[in-house]
């Protein structure tokens, strides 16, 4: 169940505002999915024309973006786990049939839908947006879910490791 806490929140407070309670996962995803976005249009400045325009451009990248939420409804059913949730607590199972017999970070591989749909613009700025989002979610959320997966599930949980890629290819 590698994504399915929150980073922030596991031991903090309530949040005050609705943009508290964002987990650190979802602002590093969108962040630099907003850099490669606007990376594409520094270089394609036509984008933003066909973008207004609703060219084929807008079907792309709002096309990705709706499947990647198809992916992530379909991800959280599957983890027994509310879209609504912003703080998933302590994992109290490893869920490691399913998707994440494929990947131990499936929703993190969604994400990289609407990042490569950049692509359709710029090739350039969809690689670097998806080599950042990568290395980000690597170092600041993978690492830290995976320590308290080690520590809760111990064996079980390194035995996963050793089966299943963090991504979808070891």
């Amino acid at each position: 169940m590698t994504s399915a806490f929150s980073l922030d929140r596991r031991s903090a407070a309530k949040p005050s505002n609705a943009l508290a309670g964002v987990d650190l996962s979802s602002w590093l995803s969108w962040a630099w999915y907003g850099l490669g976005f606007a990376l594409a249009v520094k270089l394609n400045p036509s984008m933003v024309l066909d973008l207004t325009s609703g060219g084929v451009g807008m079907i792309v990248l709002g096309g990705a973006v709706a499947i990647f939420f198809v992916l992530v409804l379909a991800i959280q059913r599957h983890m027994r786990v509310s879209l609504q949730d912003t703080s998933f607590g302590d994992p109290k199972k490893l869920v490691d049939d399913g998707v994440f017999a494929m990947s131990r970070n499936p929703m993190y591989v969604a994400f990289l839908l609407p990042i490569a749909s950049i692509g359709y613009y710029s090739l350039v700025a969809a690689a670097v947006a998806a080599v950042l989002y990568v290395l980000s979610m690597n170092n600041f959320v993978i690492a830290f879910e995976e320590q308290i997966l080690d520590a809760t599930f111990g064996g079980r949980f390194h035995r996963y490791c050793q089966s299943t890629p963090r991504w979808l290819i070891w």
